[in-house]
């Protein structure tokens, strides 16, 4: 099951997104049962910071009951397995804080990535599904 990163949540949950209706296609099939995806615990936290920085926290309580009404999904915890190796992963490669997360715990998974994010690509032992293709 692959990890579900946020731009693809961030472009379901934005109408105006140019990649909504690639993400409405996809949140579609969860709700369906088509697939299942992994989200991780930090996905929560970088929505929290980001609504809060857009001083959008109304928004926030309904973004975040749908995310948790979601069928077909299972929340991944942070491990420090996990935040060890998101941190060799922005060393080594320069990843961002969040992207390096969503990399360490996917390749603690099944290593695929659902993403429109190109950066996963130079993640070795990574693969990226582009959301098109779902």
């Amino acid at each position: 099951m692959p990890l579900l990163e946020n731009d693809v949540i961030f472009a379901y949950l934005n109408e105006y997104d140019s990649n909504h209706p690639i993400a409405e296609r996809i949140f579609r099939k969860l709700q369906e049962g088509e697939i299942s995806v992994h989200i991780s615990s930090v996905s929560l936290i970088e929505m929290e910071l980001i609504y809060r920085s857009e001083r959008m926290e109304e928004r926030l309580l309904r973004d975040l009951a749908a995310l948790a009404a979601l069928p077909h999904v299972e929340y991944v915890p942070l491990t420090p397995d996990t935040a060890v190796a998101s941190v060799y992963l922005r060393q080594t490669l320069n990843l961002s804080f969040f992207d390096s997360h969503y990399a360490a715990t996917a390749l603690s998974l099944d290593r695929k990535i659902i993403s429109f994010d190109k950066v996963y690509d130079k993640v070795p032992g990574l693969m990226r599904i582009k959301p098109d293709t779902i």
